[in-house]
């Protein structure tokens, strides 16, 4: 049966997923080489085995460094929502001469490229990684990026809404590499030219990557995912994760579990923690999973709108250098005959739309200052919710929603005909169980 979509959403009601290792991180923000393929040869011609001739800095988009084209009238834009005057009205016609263009439906930025775009920098493998598993993080690239150590190809991924993540291997010779990542905004998959994520009515089309670019080191064996799920009558909490082990043999150990009381500061709470368990795991060669139980206790704090509280857990491997936390609320969200309750109280939800209309940069911001101002004037008009209208925003965007009190209503990155067979289709799913495991908690 074909069904007419435009998207495919949830409300995410507390809690980012944090996802914080105990590892080694390497930093890669500052100058890349850099050079726009725009007739794209660069994979035929092998660029990642040449010196990019140029400069810019990630993160960063290559708008916002005055990278790509000049407007004109006949810049070929992403989005179908037009106003057919402004090209035939004579009282626009000041505003499509060169040096004047002033484009009415569109965020419209002073320079502007689609296509594919190169970025390459060296980076140094400490003696202290030997032997380790090394791991490239993107937060927010847009679009589809594809990755190469020296001249290996590492793979693609094309996430709409959430960090791409390449294994770059566990045997890398430390010293001296060279990391390229080629950038493409193009319409990847057919989500919609309209879908805001993609659109130029809003965010507009940039190519580049906003957030945290990093390197990091784990053992080969390391606690890949925890999912936290909440049990507000009994005042505990059910832990789910999972193991992976790139050592080929089979193992197991102690996984120490603690749950602290959560910091919005970002300090690490000195006090002892509110619950604590032993849990014994085990793994093959591909891997294993875990679940536990663990009561808080009846004075354990519940999240609401009203009273945000938190709790840092921090999961470990006895035995092994690995560690992983996330952040999560004590909720649960049910319903009253048509009316949605949190934690047994009825809630009335007051929502507002957001777009992705973030005009000074042409894409979402990534720190936590900004999206507490972006929530707490929504509190200030008596709001409670936002809805992110085809698009789904960065973890800072949960992380201020947490601390503030604040429901999101989350939606994949698509607003087009799905369920007709198309690719679309499973690219829809996929990106839904990545928004829901980063984060979901």
């Amino acid at each position: 049966m074909k069904r007419i979509s435009t998207l495919l959403s949830a409300i995410i009601i507390v809690a980012a997923f944090y996802n914080l290792y105990a590892s080694q991180v390497i930093p890669l923000s500052g100058k890349w080489q850099f050079s726009l393929d725009r007739n794209d040869v660069g994979e035929q011609e092998q660029w990642f085995r040449t010196v990019l001739p140029k400069t810019v800095t990630l993160p960063g988009s290559l708008p916002a460094q005055g990278i790509g084209d000049d407007i004109s009238v006949d810049t070929k834009w992403t989005g179908s929502i037009v106003d057919r005057s402004y090209f035939t009205a004579p009282e626009y016609e000041k505003y499509r001469k060169p040096g004047n263009i002033k484009v009415p439906f569109w965020l419209q930025p002073e320079k502007y490229y689609v296509g594919s775009a190169w970025y390459q920098r060296e980076i140094n493998i400490p003696e202290s990684w030997k032997g380790k598993r090394i791991v490239l993080k993107l937060e927010r690239p847009h679009w589809e990026t594809k990755v190469w150590l020296d001249d290996k190809y590492i793979g693609s991924t094309n996430s709409l809404s959430t960090p791409h993540i390449y294994e770059l291997g566990r045997n890398i010779e430390t010293g001296k590499h060279c990391l390229t990542i080629r950038v493409d905004n193009r319409l990847i998959v057919n989500v919609g030219v309209d879908a805001h994520s993609v659109s130029d009515h809003t965010q507009g089309n940039w190519n580049g990557v906003v957030g945290k670019i990093e390197l990091e080191a784990t053992d080969p064996v390391w606690i890949c995912d925890v999912q936290v799920f909440p049990d507000v009558v009994h005042r505990s909490i059910r832990v789910k994760g999972s193991i992976n082990n790139l050592t080929g043999s089979s193992s197991r150990c102690p996984l120490h579990i603690a749950v602290f009381p959560y910091s919005s500061s970002g300090q690490k709470d000195k006090a002892a923690p509110i619950a604590e368990k032993n849990h014994d795991v085990q793994w093959d060669i591909s891997g294993g999973t875990f679940q536990t139980q663990i009561e808080l206790g009846d004075d354990a704090k519940l999240w609401d709108e009203f009273n945000p509280n938190l709790y840092r857990l921090v999961a470990e491997l006895r035995g092994f250098d690995s560690q992983y936390e996330t952040v999560f609320g004590l909720r649960e969200i049910s319903t009253d005959g048509t009316q949605v309750t949190i934690n047994g109280r009825k809630t009335f939800i007051r929502g507002t739309l957001d777009c992705c209309i973030y005009p000074l940069t042409g894409h979402p911001p990534i720190d936590v200052k900004s999206w507490k101002k972006v929530i707490n004037t929504a509190k200030a008009h008596g709001l409670n919710l936002i809805r992110f209208h085809s698009w789904c925003p960065p973890e800072a965007a949960f992380i201020a929603a947490d601390e503030l009190g604040f429901y999101f209503h989350v939606e994949c990155a698509v607003w087009t005909t799905v369920g007709d067979g198309k690719s679309i289709d499973s690219w829809l799913y996929e990106e839904g169980e990545r928004i829901i495991k980063t984060y979901g908690n």
